[in-house]
């Protein structure tokens, strides 16, 4: 029979519409089945090919080739506008009735071909709703030339005249693509019927008709489970009599993405040779896991993970959501492409590196890691030179502005996507997804695999992913949460949903409270002898270490000496000496204040099956930062320790709760809050154990948030395609955010609407972050740009008036007087580098401001910036925590002990308290990371500025807490050297390598505690960093001669 076909798919449109997954696949898998089968040819048109008016050339042509025998077939699967319109590739929001084809003008078109028969499909939908297929745009031009705007009247005229018509849903409803299908579910019973699934047969044929309603009745019943899903086609025709051949796949058909799908996987690692993954990489898993587990079998088989779909995973903690995205990198590997994870923490990329490296360096794949720390692999990521990189969300977002081909990785794993809510990484997390939404289409843009805590709602975030979302809410360790007051009484649900209770401890008719650390006390005294090992929450710092302390004291457990051991010495402060009391009774505590070392030691001490740390008192850091789980956790306080107590939400204390069960080592897992009555108990059980998550809400629409950085970010190079900027790219790119997203997708106004944007990039402009010739009052600038300054704040991911602030106090700056005090002091100027922690003021605020401002003055801090970190002297305590910061930055850098350091800060009246004044090393590391941007922003203001070595060795001494002399040692060594080893040395006098390479071998030897070994490595960095700097005097003497 001859045909003539036009099969149109369109994914990817021109304007910021939702990303439709398999409409392409629809139309190829359709044209090639017709063509494989019948007398003819099917046309394709897919995505950028697919316009309007190329649409409408086509129809014209399929009229002027037909002469009435011939069976016609029109297959159309993308979006579909309200009113009753097809979505073209090139239809614009703004113009919706011109752009996109209506149902009146198809009617109009179809009816000049002349055919036997017409088969007409409209994969897509026009309702109102949050549809998978519907475009929610303004629909007043689509009223048709009979004066109808309604979709169903266009729909009954194209039922006329013996054509065939089959549309996706009714009216009201949504027309969905099914993943597992990898199709729109009308497309892929359509396929079913067409190969003669035995319900559509009558003797051995297809009869048009009764392939339209066999479609129809599969489609509606698809998803009866939800009725949220009611999806009901809708048919129209009458040419009863008109029937095909049984459709059976040829050669076109093999060729596409439908006849190539793998097998799908089962709990067997094996299965996945299916998907090519390398044979070692197999065996590797097989020795490392049992068994892929349902979550992960699901991201295989229903979210296409190993076919190249973007995929959500939203699921609990230890649940297996890691090993998805390891799957996909080696998938991306064994394609010979790049794989990129990324995390929000150093010490969660530190934790997943070592993991990786000992899994599949010794396959032959390289894993690197990048987080800005001095050992950072940077120069083999730019270079390409890896296969599985490891890196932290900013390290990342920094890089890629000047190296857009980053993003063109095989894969990106974004791992803690629901960090997206949060107002700290939120923004730039944000930044770094619509970068890779606007170059959604190119050919380089990578799968994109997010894996996330239970959300609320994920399916907004997964379609502005442009991702199959698979979800669970089972662990493979099951979790028990309750609630436990003063009576003993532990009310909890299972996994199920089943509530019970069971008597946990003897009532206690004293009037105890939850924070009087007496329950806690009873609780953890229990569970510990019953052989558990147990992670206790605090909300504040001090509540860790004063419950870590009364714990230590009153369970008597062993020393954990294996920890003390582990510990760094030669450099505690007053956390390090409370920590370590704390470890002789078999307890820990776990927060910022201890050092970076100190914190490691504990969570390889707390991991370990044998270990002898049987209770860790953490703050909430401990859930947010590294993956540490116990047998059991307790949550005593469920507010934030601010001035307002803002509650926890429901995923922080998610979060928490999900660290109870270890995979392996437990049958469950229980999470325990803390109540200080009855009705307190009965508040937290419905506002956390019965709560769903919170429904996942973009940052950028928090008050607080600043707009403007995402607005620069929308002319920097990821996002600028085609080598051109102009004020669309910011439109296009505010359009395409999550915050517009959801907002199209609540209906809500426009969060950015024209009059804001103005202004925003007006002030932008002033501030010398933009430039731009100045258009009418009702249009952005022409020929917008980044300035210097601006394509800096974008790479920093500093806020605007972060760089702004820096930049003001640095020009007021001599250029002969920048210098380390200076830089340092600037940098405590960000926003970012906020820290109450350090704010703690005494009876004499006015006394302890002079103090600090005349220890600044006496290290060299330039006057204009020390006025602008300080302030006026006030009872606020904000200067005297800059201040404090900035000195301890720089007796850090000045090799000071600790301990020292913590005195010389503390508020004079309180030295003999034994809170420590704020997280030295911490503060130190951040100032680390903002350090390269102010010294850009000082090149910047004084071009011809003298720092000499400055640039260079400030960030590592920052990072390390050394003197400058060392830093060659630290940049050579072959492994790292903890901050005593540096102090030692610099005790000696050895503040050189020059020095190091001329000692005694017996006084390096005291240097380094003893340990030949580590004087090895110390000498054969002295010998390299000596052999550089005499390379580099030589060259610099050939240079002096030549002139």
């Amino acid at each position: 029979m001859k045909f003539h076909g036009l099969f149109v798919g369109i994914d990817y449109y021109e304007a910021e519409f939702d990303r439709l997954r398999y409409a392409k696949r629809d139309a190829t898998a359709l044209g090639a089945l017709f063509e494989d089968n019948l007398d003819g040819k099917a046309t394709l048109l897919l995505d950028g090919d697919a316009t309007k008016e190329k649409f409408v050339t086509e129809l014209r042509n399929v009229a002027e080739a037909s002469n009435g025998d011939e069976f016609v077939v029109i297959a159309f699967s993308g979006h579909g506008i309200v009113g009753g319109a097809l979505a073209m590739h090139d239809t614009l929001p703004d113009s919706p009735a011109e752009t996109s084809l209506s149902l009146d003008e198809l009617a109009e078109l179809t009816r000049e071909i002349r055919a036997r028969a017409l088969l007409l499909v409209l994969d897509c939908c026009f309702s109102g709703h949050a549809a998978d297929k519907v475009l929610r745009l303004p629909h007043d031009g689509f009223t048709s030339r009979n004066g109808s705007v309604s979709a169903t009247h266009g729909l009954n005229e194209l039922g006329r005249d013996g054509h065939v018509v089959i549309t996706a849903s009714g009216r009201g409803q949504e027309a969905f693509e099914e993943q597992s299908f990898r199709h729109g579910l009308l497309t892929h019973y359509l396929i079913q019927g067409l190969r003669g699934d035995p319900e559509v047969l009558d003797e051995g044929k297809v009869y048009i008709l009764k392939l339209a309603h066999y479609v129809s009745k599969n489609v509606s019943s698809h998803r009866r489970d939800l009725p949220q899903r009611t999806q009901n086609p809708v048919i129209g025709g009458n040419s009863s009599n008109f029937f095909l051949p049984i459709f059976t796949p040829g050669p076109l058909y093999a060729a596409t993405a439908d006849a190539n799908r793998p097998k799908p996987a089962t709990a067997e690692i094996s299965s996945l040779a299916e998907y090519k993954i390398p044979p070692r990489v197999v065996e590797a898993w097989c020795a490392h896991f049992d068994k892929l587990n349902q979550l992960q079998i699901d991201a295989i088989n229903e979210g296409a993970l190993l076919e190249g779909m973007n995929i959500l995973v939203s699921a609990p903690t230890s649940a297996g959501k890691t090993m998805v995205g390891e799957l996909s990198a080696m998938r991306a590997v064994a394609e010979g492409r790049r794989a990129v994870f990324l995390l929000p923490t150093r010490a969660l990329v530190n934790e997943q590196y070592e993991k990786f490296q000992r899994i599949y360096e010794p396959l032959g794949i390289r894993v690197i890691r990048a987080t800005g720390e001095l050992r950072n692999q940077q120069p083999e990521l730019l270079g390409g030179q890896y296969e599985l990189a490891v890196l932290t969300y900013e390290k990342f977002a920094g890089l890629v502005p000047k190296r857009p081909d980053l993003l063109g990785a095989g894969v990106l794993v974004v791992d803690e996507i629901q960090s997206l809510t949060l107002p700290d990484r939120g923004p730039l997390l944000e930044t770094l997804l619509t970068w890779l939404r606007v170059r959604d289409g190119s050919a380089d843009t990578p799968q994109i695999v997010g894996l996330s805590a239970v959300l609320g709602k994920p399916n907004d975030l997964a379609r502005w992913l442009r991702a199959n979302l698979v979800t669970t809410t089972r662990r493979d360790v099951p979790l028990l949460e309750g609630v436990v007051g003063p009576n003993g009484r532990y009310r909890y649900r299972d996994q199920e949903g089943n509530e019970s209770s069971e008597q946990l401890l003897e009532p206690d008719g004293s009037a105890e409270h939850a924070s009087d650390d007496a329950l806690v006390m009873r609780l953890v005294s229990k569970l510990v002898a019953k052989g558990q090992q147990i992670i206790v929450f605090r909300a504040k710092r001090s509540q860790a270490r004063m419950l870590a302390r009364n714990l230590a004291r009153t369970l008597g457990l062993p020393a954990a000496g294996t920890t003390l051991e582990a510990l760094p010495g030669g450099d505690g402060g007053r956390t390090t000496d409370q920590l370590r009391a704390c470890l002789e009774g078999g307890v820990a505590f776990h927060i910022a204040d201890l050092t970076t070392e100190e914190r490691r030691a504990l969570e390889l001490s707390f991991g370990s099956p044998q270990s002898e740390v049987r209770v860790l008192v953490a703050t909430t850091t401990l859930a947010q930062g590294i993956n540490l789980p116990a047998d059991t956790v307790v949550v005593c306080e469920l507010e934030h320790p601010t001035t307002d107590n803002r509650p926890y939400s429901v995923s922080e204390y998610k979060n928490m709760a999900g660290r109870a069960g270890r995979t392996g080592r437990a049958k469950q897992g229980r999470a325990i809050i803390l109540a200080r009555g009855t009705a307190d108990a009965d508040r937290k059980w419905l506002q956390y154990i019965e709560a769903q998550p919170e429904d996942v809400r973009s940052a950028l629409l928090e008050p607080s948030t600043d707009v403007r950085a995402v607005l620069l970010a929308a002319l920097a190079e990821p996002a600028v395609l085609g080598g051109h900027r102009s004020g669309a790219d910011i439109e296009r790119f505010i359009a395409a955010t999550f915050a517009a997203h959801r907002s199209r997708a609540d209906g809500s106004p426009d969060p950015f609407p024209p009059a804001k944007i103005r202004r925003m990039v007006s002030d932008l402009v002033t501030a010398g972050f933009l430039k731009g010739a100045p258009n009418g009052p009702d249009e952005l600038p022409s020929g917008l740009a980044l300035t210097d300054l601006g394509a800096l704040a974008v790479r920093s991911g500093l806020c605007v008036d972060s760089i702004a602030a820096v930049t003001e106090a640095l020009t007021a700056v001599p250029a002969d007087r920048i210098n380390r005090a200076t830089l340092i002091c600037a940098a405590q100027l960000t926003a970012e580098l906020d820290d109450v922690r350090f704010n703690r003021i005494g009876r004499t605020p006015y006394q302890e401001h002079a103090r600090l401002a005349g220890r600044l003055k006496e290290r060299g801090a330039a006057e204009p910036v020390l006025s602008r970190l300080m302030g006026a002297p006030s009872k606020s305590g904000v200067g005297i925590g800059r201040a404090r910061r900035s000195l301890a930055c720089l007796m850090w850098t000045e090799g000071v002990k600790l301990g020292d350091i913590e005195r010389a800060i503390s508020h004079q009246q309180t030295l003999t308290r034994r809170e420590p004044p704020g997280p030295v090393q911490h503060a130190a590391q951040r100032a680390a990371d903002v350090l390269a941007t102010v010294v850009e922003i000082a090149f910047h203001v004084h071009p011809a500025a003298d720092l000499g070595v400055l640039p260079d060795v400030l960030p590592a001494q920052l990072e390390l807490g050394i003197v400058a002399g060392l830093v060659p040692i630290a940049w050579h060594t072959e492994v790292p050297l903890l901050r005593p080893v540096y102090l030692g040395l610099a005790r000696a006098g050895l503040t050189s390598p020059a020095e190091i390479l001329t000692a005694d071998s017996e006084l390096l030897l005291d240097c380094v505690g003893g340990d030949p070994e580590r004087r090895r490595v110390v000498r054969e960095a002295a010998v390299a960093a000596q052999e550089e700097a005499d390379e580099g005097d030589l060259r610099d003497l050939l240079l002096s001669s030549d002139d």
